[in-house]
């Protein structure tokens, strides 16, 4: 194409042909931006929607999911609620509940054994055996961490619960053997990266 405008234009001088050359490479410039934007967008695999209490990252293989995928706290409704997944059995759900009061001012002792209820309750619900507790972290948060598994449905289940002012943060990661090769790791990426999304 340049070719054919110096030809066309030879009587106008090199500063034509310098503006030519110069429009040719700004679109040559943003298709570059755009297909590196494309390909490798910094954001296709963070959540951190508008309104949201929390962010963390996730493998780019999972999708929303708006099946229902079974609840997490039984007999009440989470304040958010957001699940991924590769299909409405293979999930990471992830919600925030309101416990009510600050948390902060709830013996340890206490909170440790609403937890383990809630553990059971959920055990109950999925058919499966309560696991013992272990500790460690969803995100910098300090969570108490259960997996549990129900072989009559084929579910392996993992859930974090941790607690920040009046928040009860809450990830369950459901998998079977379709799901096996990617939600445990899913799993794993949610919890290390989680974190409470940022005042205002």
């Amino acid at each position: 194409m340049a070719k054919e405008c110096r030809r066309d234009r030879d009587d106008e001088g090199g500063q034509y042909h310098a503006g030519v050359r110069l429009r040719a490479l700004i679109p040559l410039a943003l298709l570059s931006t755009l297909v590196l934007a494309a390909c490798g967008g910094s954001d296709a695999d963070r959540f951190d929607e508008k309104g949201a209490p929390f962010t963390f990252s996730y493998p780019p293989g999972l999708q929303k999911v708006f099946a229902d995928t079974g609840r997490e706290v039984k007999g009440q409704d989470p304040v958010y609620r957001v699940a991924l997944g590769t299909d409405e059995t293979n999930v990471v759900v992830a919600a925030t509940y309101d416990v009510g009061k600050d948390t902060a001012k709830i013996k340890p002792a206490k909170l440790a054994v609403a937890v383990e209820r809630a553990a059971r309750s959920l055990a109950r619900a999925i058919n499966a055996k309560v696991p013992k507790r272990s500790d460690g972290t969803l995100g910098d948060l300090p969570a108490a961490i259960f997996e549990f598994e129900a072989p009559r449905r084929g579910l392996t289940t993992r859930v974090y619960y941790a607690f920040e002012g009046r928040t009860q943060y809450f990830v369950r990661c459901q998998w079977d053997d379709a799901g096996a090769a990617e939600i445990p790791a899913a799993c794993d990426e949610v919890a290390e990266t989680f974190a409470p999304a940022p005042a205002g």
